[in-house]
């Protein structure tokens, strides 16, 4: 059997298990994505009630033998991020990439770093939504060793031209090509994610669908439930940024 001891981390998914305690997957910086038992957690008794959420960095230990491990430890690590209306929504897309991408005990520090980033600006609501989600998928994919190369091009490794078009293939790059298409992609919205924003509302809607291309590329055609809810959300909002 195995202990870790005070891992900072996040709730990235719960739910009820048996009469009073939960299922968990906890995104812990150093040992990735771990599947914990927490006993008793809904109990009315329980030091851990109303504490085993989402969007609360939280320092936990456990033991564990086989896949699943058991919650021996359990307390705040900072103040819970609020994140309310879309910016729920959009919280709530950024763990279940974390759930559906990321497998299990495959520690992903840089990731985890941007956990935090990507709540705190969610929560603070200055800067737009759309922006931060697309610095946290790019860390994502970076993470995970998947995303491709935005300075360069796959062809002649040449710099990407802002003016120019290409072709993204998702296993390769960026394609340079002469011709507007499906998957093709104006070079200023690819360098716009490797600076990691822009002003111009065209360019972000192309930022958007960039990297949902190549996120819905490694989701293999699993499907997401917030895509659903932020879709939701911006018919019945107006005035807010796309995500």
């Amino acid at each position: 059997m195995s202990r870790v001891e005070h891992q900072p981390g996040w709730v990235v998914h719960r739910r009820p298990w048996r009469e009073s305690s939960l299922l968990i997957e906890f995104f812990s910086r150093e040992h990735g994505r771990i599947g914990l038992v927490a006993k008793g957690a809904r109990s009315a008794r329980s030091p851990w009630r109303g504490l085993a959420e989402p969007f609360v960095p939280l320092s936990a230990s456990w033991s564990r033998r086989g896949d699943m491990g058991t919650l021996t430890g359990l307390e705040p690590a900072g103040d819970r991020h609020v994140l309310t209306g879309r910016a729920l929504w959009c919280g709530l897309y950024v763990n279940e990439l974390l759930l559906r991408l990321l497998e299990r005990d495959d520690p992903h520090p840089g990731v985890f770093d941007a956990c935090g980033v990507v709540f705190r600006g969610l929560a603070g609501e200055h800067e737009p939504q759309s922006l931060l989600l697309r610095r946290f998928e790019l860390a994502l994919l970076g993470g995970m060793g998947v995303a491709p190369d935005f300075e360069f091009d796959a062809a002649g490794g040449d710099a990407i031209r802002p003016a120019g078009l290409y072709h993204l293939q998702p296993e390769v790059g960026f394609v340079p090509v002469e011709r507007s298409g499906a998957g093709v992609f104006h070079g200023s919205a690819i360098r716009a994610l490797a600076a990691g924003g822009t002003d111009q509302r065209e360019t972000a809607r192309e930022m958007r669908e960039l990297m949902r291309t190549l996120i819905d590329h490694h989701l293999a055609g699993r499907e997401l439930a917030s895509r659903r809810l932020l879709a939701g959300a911006k018919r019945t909002t107006t005035g807010g940024s796309e995500s």
